[in-house]
């Protein structure tokens, strides 16, 4: 935090005496280049790196890997601008291709197309990103210090713990390593990008002895923390665990794989989201919590299921509605964790009603983006739509994965030293299909037409989504905090295989059949692995049974916590397993009494997974509404082609008495027969039979959804847009949501505030302010409603604003509906009325 920043006020090191040069001045001799394939070639006595176009970031690293005290200088500059930077203490691991990653702390030194200047600051790569912008006003000094055509003198300090940095002799960053990096090796990086030159010369180093060593981070003893990360429509051959993918890149799933146990026969409790999601947090089947089927964005509050007695003559049963809220009668496993003193976070998609059933109500501290609906608002490249959830105005593309997983790093970083319950529940993959243009292009020229899996803009959804999860893993590897703490990763059902993307199929579930909302294996079958580290195995692969109904027992066990005296359970602990030990536990069940029209559809229906049998129930689906069974053995038809019903009449009957038992127990609201079922009205044949929705990714957004650049430092967003005419900012306004932000130049710390606005107004409703605290996004718990006259006057309104925490940026909404606006001039005051900031748009854009 800004206010927890200390400054470098030391003069630069003597760099005269003592030291060592790193570079001979002829050849790459003691170096070698990691990552990607950027070119680093020797020009005259200086080192070049060289931007090769689709390369990733590339690190020319010393072959040394123990330097830890130490002195480093090196001279440095751009012949085309890139970003660029000095690695020091890094650290390198298994990537990509057969790549290496390399992360650690590196002294930023930004090219000059960038206009914040934090060369020098000190910044986490491929580990959390910034641990030390140079942000606060007295960084001026040190931003101002690098200069485009000149050499520039970037020095580094390490000793112990403490990190300090100077560019051209002015001091820039002073840093506190929490003992993560106490020793490595020195990379010098070419950014990934379509051009840049970066030259180095003068590369020397002084190590320092009888320095104290960076010491790991402990922690007091307490019960283990608790990360659980579930996929959203995660397919069980989206990643590379079980050899079904050739596309797909899951290099951090692998390596949480290497850290416990795979489970090989992963079930969701539905083929559908919001009922496994419930059954997640209840430990309960869908047959007994009532959702059976997404639709909790809904407006309609449905607590108890209802089935209707009559149907559509072409159905021979009838659909029960579905619960669509998670009912606070629940313990859930949120509160469970809360009241044995964990701090409780969600990040994500929730999908179980909005308040009063969001995540705050059902035992979570907080919740982000605070969103209810079925998947990402709007695209998962900003901008995006969710209400009072805005991207970082400094990365205009930013990617809604990347910041989840940066808003759980935080929570992480604040709860370090208590127990935690982390809830990350990913948008990845769900629909829309968007992602990075970058990496679609990359994945366009790897696909393989003859492949089921053959989609770029999936695949490069599924990196994104397994990109996020490395940085979870690696800030609990800063922290110190992994071996304290258990992971638990799944996925809330099969595989999308009906929505089309890129004229394809969104992903393939071969070799199961079906996808998500079937029956079928691809439906509910997925990834799963459980780490608990010195209990669980590292790298061991159970094929045991287990379903998602199964985690909120098996985490009360794992931690030695009792269930409430009344609370029951339909999942059973599947601690035997991670034990490597025989999971006593007769059969799994699936309950799903919908049938939407997808490809592989099945009529209303119930499961029941037993050894290597799995049989169907198709409510009400055979002669005079009697049930119709399909029954496949598993070992020997993975792929679920052959109904065994007819030839093995005992078993069915066996295994439906189970599911009969399941049913009565479960109080589930089932399926009748359709007294108005007309059977020549029946296409048996179109049964399974479905057609692929169109592409999420094909959509054309609406105008005012449209990227747009910032005009006069304010950047537009919602259902508005921005532009500059006589001296004033206007704003043409659609209506719902317009609003328009701006970035300090400086963080602010934080005290009472004065926001005000000369305008003019031809619209309707209310206005809102709102101020960005440092590592928050735009809130509505941080904003300040005001009134506004829409009479075409110029009128001046003042907004008190009350920051708990030091403000780096404010954000407008001028009115809630269509109307244009115009701004003549906004200041942000401190608790004295003394200017701030302020936005005069009289001499903009000449």
């Amino acid at each position: 935090m800004p206010e927890e920043m200390l400054l470098n006020t030391d003069p630069e090191p003597d760099l005269s005496k003592g030291f060592t040069s790193l570079f001979n001045g002829k050849d790459l001799s003691g170096w070698t280049p990691k990552g990607g394939t950027c070119k680093f070639t020797v020009q005259d006595g200086i080192l070049v790196g060289q931007v090769v176009p689709g390369s990733n970031s590339t690190y020319l690293s010393t072959e040394r890997d123990d330097f830890d005290d130490f002195i480093f200088t090196c001279d440095m500059k751009w012949e085309e601008s890139c970003n660029s930077g000095v690695m020091f203490r890094a650290q390198s691991k298994p990537g990509k291709n057969e790549t290496e990653t390399v992360f650690g702390p590196q002294a930023e030194m930004e090219g000059f197309s960038q206009d914040r200047h934090w060369s020098g600051g000190i910044y986490g790569q491929s580990c959390g990103g910034y641990f030390y912008p140079l942000w606060l006003k007295e960084h001026q000094a040190a931003r101002a210090a690098t200069k485009e055509d000149i050499w520039n003198r970037v020095t580094i300090s390490a000793q112990g713990n403490v990190v300090k940095t100077w560019i051209n002799g002015v001091p820039a960053a002073h840093w506190i390593d929490d003992g993560s990096y106490p020793k490595g090796f020195f990379g010098l990086q070419v950014h990934k990008g379509a051009k840049g030159t970066v030259l180095w010369k003068n590369l020397r180093v002084k190590e320092l002895a009888n320095k104290p060593a960076a010491s790991p981070k402990t922690s007091a003893s307490k019960r283990p923390n608790v990360l659980f990360i579930l996929a959203d429509d995660l397919g069980w051959s989206d990643t590379t665990l079980f050899g079904t993918t050739k596309l797909y890149q899951t290099p951090n799933i692998e390596r949480l794989a290497k850290r416990g146990m795979t489970f090989t026969r992963a079930y969701s409790s539905s083929p559908l989201c919001s009922p496994t999601r419930a059954s997640v947090l209840t430990g309960l089947s869908p047959a007994r919590h009532g959702i059976t089927s997404p639709t909790c964005h809904l407006p309609k509050v449905v607590l108890e299921p209802k089935v209707p007695t009559t149907g559509p003559p072409n159905k021979f049963s009838t659909i029960p509605e579905s619960v669509s809220r998670l009912d606070t009668k629940y313990y859930t496993l949120a509160e469970m964790f809360q009241d044995n003193g964990y701090a409780t976070g969600h990040f994500g998609k929730w999908h179980l009603g909005p308040e009063p059933y969001s995540p705050l109500e059902h035992g979570f501290d907080i919740d982000v983006p605070h969103h209810p609906g079925p998947g990402p608002a709007g695209s998962y490249v900003a901008p995006w739509k969710f209400k009072d959830f805005d991207h970082d105005p400094m990365i205009p593309d930013e990617h809604l994965e990347d910041r989840m997983a940066k808003e759980a790093v935080r929570f992480l970083e604040q709860h370090t030293n208590e127990p935690f319950f982390l809830n990350y529940w990913m948008f990845s993959v769900h629909a829309p299909f968007d992602a990075k243009k970058e990496l679609i292009e990359e994945y366009r020229d790897r696909v393989d037409p003859k492949d089921p899996q053959r989609c770029p803009t999936y695949a490069a959804m599924i990196e994104s989504m397994d990109d996020a999860i490395g940085t979870l893993l690696d800030t609990l590897d800063r922290l110190g905090i992994a071996d304290e703490t258990i992971i638990v990763f799944a996925s809330d059902n099969g595989g999308n295989m009906y929505n089309e993307v890129d004229g394809t199929t969104a992903t393939s579930n071969a070799p199961l059949r079906g996808g998500k909302a079937t029956m079928y294996e691809g439906g509910v079958r997925g990834p799963a692995i459980v780490v608990q580290p010195g209990v669980v195995e590292p790298g061991s692969r159970s094929d045991a049974i287990i379903q998602s109904i199964d985690f909120y027992p098996t985490l009360l066990e794992m931690l030695s916590i009792d269930a409430q005296p009344d609370q029951r359970f339909d999942g059973v602990s599947i601690v035997p397993a991670l034990q490597e030990k025989p999971l006593q536990r007769d059969a799994i069940f699936t309950y799903f009494p919908h049938d939407p029209p997808v490809p592989n559809w099945m009529p209303p229906s119930v499961s029941v997974h037993q050894a290597d049998w799995k049989l169907i129930r198709i409510f009400h689906g055979g002669p005079n509404a009697s049930h119709r069974y399909k029954l496949f053995n598993l070992n020997n038809d993975l792929g679920e082609r052959t109904n065994l019903a007819a030839k093995h009449p005992d078993r069915v009957q066996q295994m439906d008495k189970l599911i009969e038992q399941h049913l009565v127990e479960t109080k589930a609201v089932r399926p009748l027969a359709n007294k108005n079922f007309v059977p020549a009205k029946y296409n048996a044949a179109a049964e399974g039979k479905g057609n692929l929705k169109g592409s999420a990714n094909q959509k054309k957004p609406p105008k005012n959804q449209a990227r747009q650049n910032p005009v006069a430092g304010w950047l537009p967003g919602g259902t508005c847009e921005l532009s500059l005419s006589n001296g004033k900012l206007r704003v043409n306004s659609t209506g719902g949501d317009p609003h328009l932000s701006s970035s300090l130049p400086e963080v602010v710390k934080a005290s009472t505030m004065t926001f005000t606005v000369e305008m003019r107004s031809k619209s309707s409703g209310r206005g809102q302010v709102f101020w960005k605290e440092v590592g928050q996004p735009y809130s509505a718990e941080r904003s300040q409603g005001f009134d506004v006259i829409h009479d075409g006057n110029v009128h001046t309104y003042s907004i008190q604003l009350s920051p708990q925490g030091p403000v780096q940026g404010v954000r407008i909404d001028p009115s809630n509906g269509a109307g244009q606006i115009e701004i003549q001039n906004m200041r942000l005051l401190d608790g004295n009325g003394v200017p701030i900031h302020e936005w005069n748009f009289a001499d903009a854009g000449r």
